[in-house]
């Protein structure tokens, strides 16, 4: 995986309120399938079981299984908006979920057993039906699972009964139960990164930052994972909080859900508070956008840039920094555009780019020849591939239809 070349570094203009740019794209998506950059406000995210590679989005408009190519395949048979989105950690296939059914009011706690296709009510929660905007289940005991509404709710019987357990922090975003401790629970917050030893009772900083926490998640071996403003994504292995950083990489963005590869510990999955999907596959210490992922091996990008050199430089100039001037001294052309990410390349998601190279635009009046007698489409691709190596966190996060979004903030 290619490293970034981020010039920023996280601050609270990045947030917009911890994850209101997720809600920028208001488009309604409730198709059977749809391009992944154009789904908007996605809750929760996990990676697929039985076909690696493929992560669930839970959403405003139903459950997503979404592909690296950048399609998204509609699972579940309602366009409920699901949130407090989690799986289950010992049984693949089975969802849990509260939020909201397209007619308006609050789901409570809903399950499904058949990947997500449908669900049922296993309670309404205390006071509910409850919308839980977090929620997680114990990887120490799966049948305790803790839930946001009113208060920390939890339920010791696989979600039937609940209980009010305790306040939360003020503000808090996102919830993660401890996988070496049935009673230990994490809270993301306004206020920084939060822990509670006694189910929720009483509240503790896990973290001596204390700037707001986006996202917070463990796995059933014991890592916890969580992003800090101003410190970026780090982890620690339980019962220990001897945080360690492993990026700051993500510019003025922030991951806001993360899921990990279940048969591959440094594949991990996130979502940031654009609404942007992008993976890591060295344990987070470096980021590149989902869609395309499968083809970001160090082979693919060298091909990509040796073709690169050859055939598309002399205009693009080097690295995708735009034409030389010297190219268009005396004359009325318009340079070619640079292909980094100083312009526009990361507007258009990796299909369109490479219907541009294989396509061009002599056709519509441009300069741009089509390649497609001289390159291949997987050839097209590398190119693609190696373009996007050049990219910066902020382009993957915001790359296709999610860049007017990004552009405004």
């Amino acid at each position: 995986m290619a490293p970034m070349n981020v010039r920023h570094s996280p601050t609270r203009r990045g947030f917009v309120a911890l994850g209101l740019l997720a809600g920028l794209i208001t488009q309604p998506v409730a198709a059977e399938t749809a391009r992944l950059d154009q789904i908007p406000h996605i809750h929760g995210i996990a990676a697929s079981v039985g076909d690696p590679g493929r992560v669930y989005l839970a959403t405003h408009h139903g459950l997503y299984l979404a592909s690296p190519d950048g399609a998204a395949e509609k699972i579940s048979a309602t366009a409920d908006d699901l949130m407090g989105f989690a799986a289950d950690p010992v049984s693949a296939g089975v969802f849990y979920a509260s939020g909201h059914p397209p007619s308006g009011g609050n789901l409570g706690v809903i399950r499904s057993e058949d990947g997500g296709r449908t669900w049922t009510q296993l309670a309404k929660g205390v006071n509910g039906p409850v919308d839980f905007h977090a929620m997680d289940i114990s990887k120490a005991d799966p049948s305790v699972i803790y839930g946001t509404h009113g208060g920390l709710q939890v339920s010791r019987d696989g979600g039937k009964f609940w209980v009010v357990q305790g306040p939360l922090p003020s503000q808090t975003f996102d919830l993660a139960a401890s996988a070496v401790d049935v009673d230990t629970v994490y809270a993301a917050t306004r206020g920084g990164l939060m822990r509670s030893l006694d189910a929720g009772k009483t509240w503790q900083p896990a973290h001596l930052v204390t700037s707001p926490a986006s996202m917070v998640h463990t796995t059933a071996d014991g890592t916890a994972y969580a992003f800090i403003v101003g410190i970026g994504l780090i982890e620690t292995k339980e019962p220990a909080l001897a945080w360690k950083r492993l990026s700051n990489d993500f510019g003025r963005h922030v991951l806001l859900h993360l899921a990990v590869a279940p048969d591959d510990p440094n594949r991990l999955y996130g979502v940031a508070d654009t609404g942007g999907v992008v993976t890591s596959g060295d344990g987070g210490r470096s980021w590149i956008g989902y869609e395309g992922s499968d083809k970001a091996s160090a082979e693919r990008i060298e091909r990509g840039a040796a073709l690169y050199r050859e055939h598309c430089q002399s205009c693009h100039g080097v690295d995708g920094t735009g034409e030389p001037p010297e190219n268009i001294a005396g004359t009325d052309l318009a340079p070619a555009p640079a292909l980094d990410d100083s312009a526009h390349a990361w507007h258009h998601s990796d299909g369109n780019l490479v219907q541009a190279i294989l396509e061009g635009f002599e056709k519509q009046g441009g300069r741009m020849p089509g390649w497609k007698e001289t390159l291949s489409r997987e050839q097209a691709e590398d190119v693609v591939t190696y373009l996007k190596s050049l990219w910066s966190f902020r382009s993957y996060a915001c790359q296709g239809a999610r860049h007017m979004a990004c552009m405004r903030h």
